[in-house]
């Protein structure tokens, strides 16, 4: 498990949307939801965990 703090629950929010346009299922966490939480199952292929960490990474670098 990892997490990711975005500082504010306006642009966790604005991640995840852009990751789950994307293909990718990830949820907030928080106090003001501005933590984006990453918990692939233990037996996620690599190839799987390398696509939805690339995902995630793309989102971040796009919401701004």
């Amino acid at each position: 498990m990892r997490a990711v703090d975005c500082q504010t629950g306006e642009h966790a929010q604005a991640v995840c949307r852009t990751a789950f346009e994307h293909g990718l299922v990830i949820e907030t966490s928080g106090a003001r939801d501005q933590v984006i939480k990453c918990i692939p199952p233990l037996t996620i292929p690599d190839d799987e965990l390398d696509a939805g960490l690339d995902i995630l990474c793309e989102s971040l670098a796009c919401v701004r």
